[in-house]
């Protein structure tokens, strides 16, 4: 397999190699996406420093949390639509339909994942080991990674994994939903 064939695919690639490719690019691309989604959560992170404090259960929760996982949320779909769809999946067809279809199953990921998930994390750390988000782990070159951010590339690895199933399975099916596609092309 050539270097272009691994990053753009081929049609002249077998079922098995394009499998293979497949696995190695979404990696690449799960990289690339993990990057978008961890510095515009930073950016965000040190634009918004206004903490919105609510109680739930007993328990103090910074809303700005979530306004935070929001925006990075939007970074990150729209980064992550366009390397699924050029460099793991080589999407054809429609790309309206398969956009919103992507943005409704990231949507279940950012709940369960980068919200509850992530919150529960939060929690962990500020409870059971008694580190505050804010608590700097390691100060490198004027950045200071805090407990927050470990949480989030922690937090991000599983969103990869859970992504990665859904994008394969649901939103990047190439058999039936290319099909659909050139019979709703060739009804309009």
């Amino acid at each position: 397999m050539k270097a272009k064939e691994l990053f753009f695919g081929s049609d002249d690639l077998t079922a098995g190699q394009e499998r293979l490719r497949e696995l190695l690019m979404y990696p690449f691309a799960g990289v690339f996406t993990a990057l978008a989604n961890f510095l515009s959560f930073v950016i965000m992170d040190l634009i918004l420093i206004k903490t919105i404090n609510i109680d739930v259960f007993g328990y103090s929760y910074d809303l700005s949390l979530v306004v935070k996982q929001f925006v990075s949320w939007i970074v990150t779909i729209l980064t992550a639509y366009a390397t699924n769809s050029v460099f793991v999946f080589r999407n054809r067809g429609n790309h309206i339909r398969r956009l919103l279809a992507f943005a409704a199953a990231r949507f279940s990921t950012f709940l369960v994942i980068e919200i509850a998930l992530f919150s529960f994390m939060v929690f962990l750390s500020e409870k059971l080991l008694k580190l505050p988000k804010e608590h700097v782990l390691i100060s490198l070159l004027g950045f200071n990674c805090t407990c927050l951010y470990v949480i989030k590339i922690l937090n991000n690895i599983v969103l990869i994994a859970m992504n990665f199933i859904i994008s394969k399975w649901i939103v990047f099916r190439v058999v039936n939903t290319d099909k659909l596609d050139i019979k709703e092309e060739d009804h309009v």
